[in-house]
């Protein structure tokens, strides 16, 4: 395939899927995220006794049953929960943006996506026949190229919790190259397993014990004590505006060039006051050509541990100066849980969301101030608001930040 660079490329979303704790679609995980939803609770799918941390959010009842209204049986048994996940997420965003109602050359069609893996259970019982079907890392990129049969580049990154957005990096140059005409990019994960809980436990990340746990996951709260691990997945169809516009699809916001760095300090830390995710912020604003004074809203990575809250907002302190305190910033991780490596993934989705509804999603469970954190974290409840411009930030292990900005059209 010959690459071109396509001159000003704007390169736009027209089709969203969604898959989280509060829903199995995207309407049903919007509408749980705007009513402040928290469905933290003990782990169902595997017995957590003697886990510290034995709560988390779950996907909803019924899961399993669209996995297999959408997925062959023959093919769901060469692929893990993550897997399936992924590929119906992207079925959804495929779905959403409607093309069927449009030639597509298949030929120049990718398929991007963030990943940590396949989720691969280890733990499983042995021999497991399908187990290099099952474990090899491209497995989700895979099946959705060949479920669709598209024919252009298919890939998985993993970087951790900022997959999703290294992963719509990738997808939007492969477009402004002149590569493909659509990619279909984002994350999911589904690591929830006895093994991956107890490893984050083992690292101090989790949320401590407490006597509700649907209040565990607080970000920004002066109580926060850790993540709670969920699992989840959001994946964009993307393509540019000329031919969103040609084919008249529905267009959600125009995604700029995201912003990728790498922090050198600590392999689990973020670089002290920030330092790390205010250059990956300025960065993204670069790439967009915006003003900082431009974003109206951040979905913040806002994990709920004290060291990402804290160094989360002296970032934006730093990029935004008194602007900072004009904004809103929220963290829906309080709600849908900590999705690893389709946290990116989801919270771009809900970007896309927030600039269409003109709504903004709470930071649920904010209930104690901290002095230390004086910006307008959306406490609690809904917020209408016309959104021109949006962020969201992912700050991960190894020192993969990415940062998508995201604009109403």
């Amino acid at each position: 395939m010959e690459a071109m660079i396509v001159a000003n490329p704007r390169i736009v979303v027209t089709g969203l899927g969604l898959m989280t704790g509060l829903g199995l679609d995207l309407e049903t995980s919007w509408r749980g995220l705007l009513a402040g939803e928290t469905p933290t609770a003990r782990f169902k799918s595997f017995d957590p006794e003697g886990l510290a941390c034995p709560f988390g959010v779950e996907l909803p009842d019924g899961a399993n049953e669209l996995f297999q209204s959408r997925i062959k049986k023959r093919h769901r048994s060469q692929m893990t929960r993550g897997t399936m996940l992924n590929v119906v997420t992207a079925q959804m965003a495929i779905e959403d943006a409607h093309f069927d109602g449009a030639p597509l050359d298949r030929s120049r069609v990718g398929v991007v996506m963030g990943s940590t893996g396949t989720c691969y259970t280890w733990s499983e019982p042995t021999p497991d026949p399908q187990r290099i079907l099952r474990v090899m890392p491209n497995a989700p990129a895979a099946w959705v190229s060949l479920g669709e049969k598209f024919g252009g580049p298919s890939l998985v990154v993993s970087t951790a919790c900022s997959s999703g957005a290294y992963a719509l990096a990738y997808a939007w140059m492969l477009i402004a190259t002149g590569q493909c005409d659509v990619v279909i990019a984002g994350a999911g994960d589904s690591s929830i397993n006895y093994l991956d809980v107890e490893g984050f436990g083992s690292l101090m990340a989790l949320s401590e014990p407490v006597a509700d746990v649907a209040t565990a996951s607080r970000p920004f709260d002066k109580e926060r004590s850790g993540f709670v691990m969920g699992e989840g997945g959001g994946m964009l169809a993307l393509e540019t505006l000329d031919a969103a516009q040609r084919r008249g699809a529905r267009v959600y916001a125009e995604l700029h060039l995201p912003a990728l760095t790498s922090e050198t300090y600590n392999i689990v830390s973020p670089e002290p006051k920030g330092v790390g995710m205010a250059k990956a912020m300025s960065c993204a604003l670069q790439n967009a050509g915006l003003a900082p004074e431009s974003i109206d809203y951040i979905n913040a990575h806002g994990t709920s541990t004290h060291l990402n809250d804290l160094y989360e907002t002296e970032a934006i302190r730093q990029v935004f100066g008194a602007h900072a305190y004009s904004l809103a910033v929220s963290s829906t991780k309080s709600m849908t849980g900590h999705c690893l490596a389709g946290a990116a993934g989801v919270e771009a989705v809900v970007c896309c969301k927030a600039i269409e509804a003109g709504i903004l999603p709470p930071t649920a469970n904010l209930r104690t101030p901290d002095p230390e954190l004086d910006l307008d974290y959306v406490p609690n409840v809904a917020r209408q608001k016309e959104l021109r411009h949006a962020m969201s930030n992912s700050f991960a292990f190894g020192g993969h930040n990415g940062v998508c900005v995201f604009s109403k059209m």
